[in-house]
């Protein structure tokens, strides 16, 4: 072989060899105008991403979180007039660096976790989208429940009473909260949610709703408790035995 093609061949294998790289690395390029705010890789190797505005940064997300993003926070509010903030993209990559889903949040801020949740059948991760409006308390942070390994960004559902399938979310809000529960008897972990709203025509006329959701025979269901009265979350969070 002549010292040219021996070369040649050399060159083609470099670049065959290095097209993993390339291809994450186009993958991985953040749309114009994006940050990558927050990078999570799951038990099976691919990799949740959020991206959020560039003109976000990561104080500025830390210290906005559930309190309200408005022109305040930024040195220069008059852009966003004509440059309105992007709303924070999801983005699921595979192990190898291809671009699997990707969804659009709708909200300037969110966050990705792992959630502690024991006792299902796959890892399962907590897809946070800060809703905080300026002012308020009926507002704040939402949680999905995202399964990678099987149903991508899709968030995951439950049923409800009438057999109905709906997306599970969990809010926070001043007068909402809601904790991970363990079954005294075991089985999967519970999610617990409380909401306090009105309910009739006086200022005093509120109601306080309970819910419960667990993981049986592979679909989250939801068992709901309501009763009249006030709480938000300047209250302790009740006892196990509020809800039903």
């Amino acid at each position: 072989m002549q010292r040219s093609s021996r070369w040649g061949v050399i060159a083609l294998f470099i670049a065959l060899a290095g097209l993993p790289a390339m291809a994450w690395a186009d993958a991985a390029k953040l749309p114009a105008g994006y940050r990558l705010a927050q990078k999570l890789v799951t038990q099976d190797g691919s990799v949740l991403q959020v991206l959020e505005d560039q003109r976000i940064s990561a104080q500025m997300h830390k210290d906005s979180w559930g309190s309200g993003l408005d022109e305040d926070s930024f040195d220069e509010p008059g852009d966003l007039v004509e440059n309105p903030l992007l709303g924070a993209q999801v983005r699921l990559l595979s192990a190898s660096g291809d671009l699997v889903a990707h969804d659009d949040l709708g909200y300037p801020l969110a966050e990705i976790k792992k959630a502690p949740l024991k006792g299902l059948p796959d890892a399962v991760y907590f897809l946070i989208i800060d809703q905080t409006a300026p002012m308020g308390s009926y507002s704040g942070p939402a949680t999905q429940l995202l399964l990678p390994a099987k149903q991508k960004l899709e968030p995951m559902s439950y049923k409800d009473a009438d057999g109905k399938v709906k997306t599970l979310t969990l809010a926070q809000t001043g007068k909402a909260a809601w904790q991970v529960a363990s079954p005294v008897k075991g089985g999967a972990d519970e999610l617990l949610q409380i909401s306090s709203f009105m309910d009739g025509d006086g200022e005093d006329d509120f109601a306080t709703r309970y819910q419960t959701y667990r993981f049986v025979d592979g679909q989250w269901q939801v068992a709901v408790r309501q009763k009249a009265g006030y709480w938000d979350t300047e209250s302790d969070f009740p006892t196990r035995t509020a809800f039903p």
